[in-house]
This record gives structure tokens, sequence and C-alpha cells, in this order.
């Protein structure tokens, strides 16, 4: 996609296009009321072939050549264990299967963004690198082995600890549209 394409993705969220994600942020509102007004932009400050779509709520769509990354304020820990008030993974989860069906991708991947092995497919993301979501796929399997069965399988209680142990891909198998 180049600026253009994001630009008509920017003006399609602010028109409500994208169900899902106004599902989300409309349940986000409630706690950021400062945001009611905002409106999705593109970053007009490209960092190498990364670009931008920020929008309300904390939510940020962050494109390299190849590869959507979703960034929102929800903790690693909170989306695993989905233990919040707000359903959280159901959220962003839509927002991932949205995200697929207007790139016309077939699954999404789940990773923490910093400290586990997994973690490092984030480096595949920039411009350096700029690798695609099925070399980030073949990446994960060969060094971190198969994925999860289920998002949850990737918490390890410690008892007074926890950590995070591996990683889901997403293939939406239980969505019908």
């Amino acid at each position: 996609m180049n600026k253009n394409d994001l630009i008509q993705m920017s003006q399609q969220l602010n028109t409500g296009s994208f169900k899902y994600i106004t599902v989300f942020i409309e349940e986000l509102l409630k706690y950021n009321p400062n945001d009611v007004n905002k409106k999705w932009e593109v970053n007009t400050e490209v960092l190498g072939d990364e670009i931008c779509l920020y929008g309300p709520c904390c939510l940020k769509f962050t494109f390299s050549e190849h590869v959507c990354k979703i960034d929102h304020f929800t903790r690693w820990l909170t989306f695993i264990l989905n233990d919040s008030e707000i359903d959280f993974r159901g959220h962003l989860r839509n927002v991932a299967y949205e995200l697929t069906r207007y790139f016309n991708s077939t699954f999404a991947i789940y990773v923490p963004d910093s400290g586990v092995r997994e973690s490092a497919i984030m480096d595949f993301f920039w411009d350096d690198e700029n690798k695609s979501i099925d070399y980030m796929k073949e990446w994960l399997l060969t060094n971190c082995g198969k994925p999860k069965r289920e998002i949850e399988d990737i918490f390890l209680d410690g008892g007074d600890y926890w950590e995070s142990d591996g990683y889901f891909i997403d293939y939406f198998k239980d969505y019908t549209e």
C-alpha cells in the first residue's frame, strides 16, 4: 500500500466502514472521553518504508511493505488471560480478522513486542529486513517450535511470577463471515 491507499483507508475508518474496529473504539471511548472526536490520521513523518495510521483510544496500525502491525496499550498478559472487564482479546482478534480480510490475508500472528524469543520477528518488520508475514511464520516455526493451540496456553504460571511461552497463529476458524 502506498500513502494514498492509507489515506483512503483512514477515510474508511473515519466513516465506520470497519465495523469491528468501530465497535472496539466505541467501547474504549468511555475510558478515553478526550478521543470522542479524534479521527484516524496517516503519519506524515515516515520512518524508512513504514507508515502509520493513528486512531482514537491509542489504536495504531504500522505498515511495512508486507505486514500490518497492530499496536494498542493492552498488556500482553491481559490479552493472553483475557481477564479484564473489557474483552480485549476478543476485540483485538476482531480487529486482526477485519484487517486480514481487508488485506486478503489468511492469518494473524500474536507475539509480545519484546522480552521473549518469539518477539524477534518484530525485527523482520523494519525496513532493513522488511520480511513478509510468511517469512515471520516460518522463522517462528523453525526457531520457536509450533504455535500454541490456544492463546491462553502461552501463559506459564510460576506461582510468584508468570512467563510468556510461545506464540499463536490465528486462522480465525471460529469466524463465519
